[in-house]
């Protein structure tokens, strides 16, 4: 029997479809699952570009550079439709985006999507620098970078209020690419699947996929303190129950774009990239 490797992201929009596969609730038919749990999305891309995995979740931005090796899963991009997740650009200091042009850069990972974003709508950074998790990003502002591109908005800004720390917002992703995109979906990560499992298991992975994503959505008050258990051990952090429910709440809107529109994002963003000379290009989105 075929035993699929699934890396699932240990961030709670991402993880909260998988709890229900971790945790038995969902059983798969016809292969096995080896799940392990991924500190961070740079961990996730470097494990997917060396294809380490056969399932994960990887930034949008990865895919040119997999695409000859890994399915999109038309049921799982993470896509933004709004402000709610529109990655705001914070700094500590006052500053105009002019001023952002010129200063330290702080991101996720050279791969992410964030980071690609910026490059795609604001163009020139003075320094970039790589913290790979969110509580050390917000450590890191204004010490050891200028400015960061806020991924993870509601759980970042509720920690940064915990901590006492005001932020000023310049920009956001969301409110600059709607202009340039012509308002279609936001691509930020995308679950895929290996094309050495064949499509015909990688489309039985992903009716697994979805049964485990609709029971956690109608079961979140089971789910969630299983989320919060297993990103406070990954993560090495104590996390509050209630920011993790609201990011859940923010990101189930995300990986439930109508399939059209996530398309049109993907195009978009991939084509935009690619005239740029940001992305390389994408010759055809293979996904099932």
């Amino acid at each position: 029997m075929v035993t699929i490797k699934v890396g699932a992201l240990a961030d709670s929009g991402d993880l909260y479809p998988f709890i229900p596969l971790i945790e038995g609730k969902i059983k798969p038919e016809g292969f096995n699952l080896e799940i392990e749990v991924i500190p961070t999305v740079q961990c996730v891309n470097e494990k997917v570009l060396k294809r380490e995995v056969d399932v994960s979740v990887p930034s949008a931005a990865m895919y040119p550079y997999i695409q000859d090796y890994y399915y999109i899963m038309s049921n799982a991009v993470a896509s933004a439709v709004d402000g709610i997740t529109g990655m705001p650009l914070l700094s500590i200091k006052e500053m105009s985006l002019e001023d952002a042009k010129k200063s330290r850069l702080i991101v996720h990972g050279p791969n992410t999507t964030a980071f690609t974003l910026y490059k795609l709508l604001v163009g020139r950074y003075g320094k970039l620098v790589i913290i790979e998790r969110v509580l050390d990003e917000i450590k890191g502002l204004g010490k050891e970078g200028d400015l960061l591109v806020a991924v993870h908005e509601i759980k970042m800004m509720y920690a940064l209020r915990k901590l006492g720390i005001k932020t000023n917002v310049i920009t956001s992703m969301w409110d600059m690419w709607k202009k340039i995109s012509n308002n279609v979906p936001m691509p930020m990560g995308m679950v895929v699947v290996s094309k050495d499992l064949g499509k015909d298991i990688a489309i039985k992975f992903k009716e697994v996929y979805e049964k485990s994503k609709k029971y956690a959505e109608k079961n979140l008050q089971e789910i969630i303190p299983k989320d919060v258990e297993i990103m406070s051990e990954v993560q090495k952090a104590d996390l509050d129950k209630e920011i993790v429910e609201k990011t859940i709440w923010a990101d189930i809107q995300e990986y439930n774009v109508p399939e059209d529109n996530v398309i049109k994002g993907l195009q978009t963003f991939y084509k935009l990239t690619e005239e740029r000379g940001i992305l390389p290009r994408v010759n055809t989105l293979d996904i099932i």
